[in-house]
């Protein structure tokens, strides 16, 4: 074999090396392109959740609260409860409130939806229950979001776990006086301004 032919083999073992970590390259760009694209959607996607909680300014009342902490609209929002809520949890005969599976059109980003369920010595379970009338539900939550159907979510909600929570509302006698003396200064502020004016 003859240099040039050594040097044709050297350079086109080069030229393979070089194409291999070419490809490589492309490879790992169009990985990291897919993946900004997936961060991207996910950062945009609608996030739509369900729970049983204590009302946030009278913890005397359980809620079944419903909302949307993403940025965008959901569509075809499902929300199924299994078991279905106890039928004595209605009022008046409405048991459609308390429906297995509740079905919205459209929840936009922040929307918040709430439904009261009644006393939570009415609704927490005794510690004497049944196994099987514990409280426990399950949750499955589907919708759509701009870029199409998310994924199902499903979870478990265990109403016994609230039995020994302390009942706490915001706000303390002492945050409430000082919101009306702001509220007062603020005002007192406003009809002397008005009383210059007048004089």
């Amino acid at each position: 074999m003859d240099a040039s032919s050594i040097v044709a083999a050297i350079a086109a073992g080069i030229a393979l090396a070089a194409l291999y970590f070419t490809w490589r390259q492309v490879s790992a760009a169009e990985e990291q392109t897919a993946l900004q694209r997936r961060i991207h959607e996910d950062a945009g996607q609608p996030y739509v959740w369900a729970d049983i909680r204590p009302h946030a300014q009278h913890a005397s009342f359980m809620m079944l609260v419903v909302k949307n902490d993403g940025p965008t609209v959901a569509t075809s929002v499902s929300i199924s409860i299994d078991p279905p809520f106890p039928s004595e949890w209605s009022r008046d005969g409405d048991n459609e409130r308390f429906a297995n599976n509740r079905r919205f059109a459209s929840l936009p980003p922040g929307r918040v939806m709430q439904w009261n369920l009644g006393l939570p010595q009415n609704i927490l379970p005794s510690p004497r229950s049944p196994v099987n009338e514990k409280g426990q539900f399950k949750i499955t939550i589907s919708f759509d979001g701009p870029y199409g159907p998310i994924d199902p979510l499903t979870y478990a909600i265990d109403l016994s776990e609230y039995r020994w929570v302390a009942k706490t509302t915001p706000g303390t006698p002492m945050s409430i006086s000082k919101s009306v003396d702001d509220a007062s200064r603020e005002l007192s502020k406003a009809i002397n301004k008005v009383a210059e004016r007048i004089s």
